[in-house]
């Protein structure tokens, strides 16, 4: 191969299945949506049951397929473990405005989804914690820092590849920043 060819080469697109996860109304679906739009999400349906999105997002030289699956309990069990079998990494979704002080139940929830997803992983799939919907300020929503202590997240992800952001997915506040790390990671076990 010629240097001049060598210098013009086009870099090689990448492909990558993404997959995320988290408990129902947390913002899976308006994450996805604003990956694939760029702009800001208004209204979205729930999804039910599983949602292969193959039209993909397309972030520097990789075009990611994400698969958006139901968070209700019914979905949770049946669909959550193929899933991450197919994925090559994992977005999960807290809802950072359920608090335990004020919603005990659904805080719970909420956690014992996390755990589950983590109990899926079999082996080492990067996985990209977000805190969502940081827009809301008046509900006062997790600092990353307040989530980790609250989900017991770094004791759970220490043996994993993880990172956790706050952000908001209607938005995409700092959601690129979540997104460029998961890539690369991704990459990296390749």
């Amino acid at each position: 191969m010629s240097l001049l060819s060598l210098l013009f080469k086009r870099k090689k697109q990448r492909n990558a299945k993404i997959v995320t996860l988290g408990t129902s109304g947390a913002g899976k679906t308006t994450l996805i949506r604003f990956l694939e739009t760029g702009k800001p999400v208004e209204d979205v349906d729930m999804t039910l049951g599983i949602d292969i999105r193959n039209k993909g997002t397309k972030i520097g030289t990789w075009n990611l397929s994400t698969i958006d699956v139901g968070g209700q309990d019914l979905y949770k069990n049946a669909l959550w473990g193929l899933a991450v079998t197919q994925a090559d990494g994992i977005i999960y979704v807290i809802d950072g405005t359920i608090k335990e002080e004020n919603n005990k139940l659904d805080f719970q929830k909420s956690k014992l989804s996390f755990e589950y997803m983590l109990n899926l992983l079999n082996n080492n799939k990067p996985v990209l914690v977000l805190i969502n919907k940081q827009d809301l300020k008046e509900l006062k929503p997790y600092s990353v820092e307040q989530a980790i202590e609250q989900y017991g997240i770094s004791e759970e992800l220490r043996k994993r590849e993880f990172f956790v952001i706050s952000g908001s997915a209607k938005y995409g506040d700092n959601i690129f920043n979540g997104m460029e790390w998961l890539i690369e990671k991704i990459g990296q076990l390749r």
